[in-house]
């Protein structure tokens, strides 16, 4: 199965390709792969490196890092993804990098009830919810 997808991809992405070569031409194309590949890199160095410091600050504050390392993996995988050549995968790239926040705050929930499972040491962050008055 997932060869078949990875199949059905790359024959998506070549039609993808040489109908951009015949609508904008084939330097414009090549120039759009190549842009995207150079961005593709950026993201991962410069996402991997953010993601790795907040990490490292969640674990020294005693906080499970769930968010944190979910959301740097969906960084590289968006940089990856934007690497590939093509343009369904740069689409899927840019979507997971410019939106999708409700998705990863869900995913990242679940992370974290696993990590909380794995590491117990490790506490989670407390969200208070009420109603509070002050006094004079």
């Amino acid at each position: 199965m997932p060869f078949l997808l990875l199949a059905i991809l790359v024959g998506v992405e070549t039609y993808g390709i040489l109908q951009a070569i015949k609508l904008i031409g084939g330097w414009y194309t090549l120039l759009w792969l190549l842009g995207a590949m150079a961005a593709g890199s950026y993201v991962i160095a410069h996402g991997g490196i953010t993601a790795l410091r907040r990490i490292q600050l969640a674990v020294a504050r005693g906080e499970l890092p769930a968010a944190e390392l979910f959301s740097g993996l969906v960084t590289a995988f968006a940089g990856l993804l934007l690497i590939l050549p093509g343009f369904v995968t740069d689409a899927i790239a840019i979507s997971l990098l410019l939106g999708g926040g409700r998705i990863r705050k869900r995913l990242g929930e679940k992370l974290s009830g696993q990590m909380a499972q794995a590491r117990p040491d490790l506490k989670r962050p407390v969200t208070l919810d009420g109603e509070y008055r002050r006094r004079s």
